[in-house]
């Protein structure tokens, strides 16, 4: 009887889901406001004394987390944008932590992250194709409003990591199409992450419709062409390694995410899935399944 009232208080407590606004009419270039509206610091996250932010690793250190630091970045960004007046202060905190990702960026174009991944055997130095794609965006943005050339360089270096495939230390897992897989975290076997590839797609479309080329239209294809993977019939997937569903809050970002990436690449078949998506969530019934449900598995998992 505890695992079942566990169960059902955990299935209860997830119920409460946040909300990820989307940009209206988001411009593919990337000028202007990110397509995603992110409000506030990501969870588990802080500023250090220099103003980037830094999340706390397994052990309880503290290290710069890029994906972090763009989501807070490009809020802030276009927080700064929708505010009127001359002040370029309100931009500070934005290029605060686009001015790191130029500064750290390594010689392969990207940032290593110092900590392991055991939900798919990932080692701590890998390299995230969300960090990638959403580095470029915060990159691009950068240069638009500083003029700086050396912002564009780190997008397009950014961009190229993202494009080079696993096997030779990149973020893309390619078919026998040339299409890539944008894998948020790359491992053995393919972990795809839904929202972590969608991340890397938006500033993968920003940066080709900037610099010229055509990947983001063969990234969208393959993404577009598997989505059905992702789809439970009533709910969504975090990843396609693991057979259960996504929590609440991230299915409900996925719902925004295919929203984005709907209006910037034009595939009616990213607005059919978060419109469906959309209608789950709002389902108390199947709400309550795909929570209940996760912590099933996630417990059985655990519990052999």
């Amino acid at each position: 009887m505890t695992a079942v009232r566990t169960l059902l208080a955990r299935g209860v407590r997830d119920l409460r889901v946040r909300r990820y606004p989307v940009t209206p009419d988001p411009r593919r270039d990337g000028r202007g406001p990110y397509p995603l509206v992110w409000t506030d610091l990501p969870g588990g996250t802080g500023l250090d004394d220099d103003g980037v932010v830094v999340a706390v690793g397994p052990s309880g250190e503290r290290y710069p987390n890029p994906v972090s630091m763009c989501l807070y970045a490009l809020g802030e960004h276009s927080r700064a944008l929708a505010t009127p007046g001359p002040d370029p202060e309100r931009f500070g905190a934005f290029l605060t932590q686009a001015t790191w990702l130029r500064t750290h960026q390594d010689a392969s174009g990207g940032w290593r992250y110092p900590v392991p991944v055991p939900r798919y055997g990932v080692a701590p130095g890998w390299y995230s194709g969300m960090a990638q794609g959403m580095g470029a965006s915060t990159l691009l943005r950068a240069h638009d409003l500083t003029g700086d050339r050396s912002f564009l360089d780190a997008a397009d270096s950014a961009i190229d990591l993202l494009l080079l495939p696993v096997s030779r230390g990149g973020c893309a897992d390619y078919d026998r199409q040339g299409r890539p897989f944008l894998e948020e975290c790359p491992s053995d076997p393919p972990s795809r992450v839904l929202n972590g590839a969608l991340f890397a797609l938006v500033g993968l479309v920003e940066h080709q419709h900037r610099r010229g080329g055509d990947a983001h239209r063969l990234a969208a294809d393959r993404l577009a062409a598997e989505l059905d993977h992702f789809d439970l019939g009533w709910w969504s997937r975090y990843d396609l390694r693991w057979p259960w569903p996504a929590s609440a809050n991230y299915h409900a970002l996925h719902v925004s995410l295919l929203r984005a990436a709907g209006a910037l690449t034009g595939l009616d078949v990213f607005e059919r899935m978060g419109e469906r998506w959309r209608r789950d969530l709002r389902d108390p019934r199947r709400h309550l399944r795909a929570r209940l449900v996760k912590a099933a598995r996630v417990w059985q998992h655990r519990h052999g």
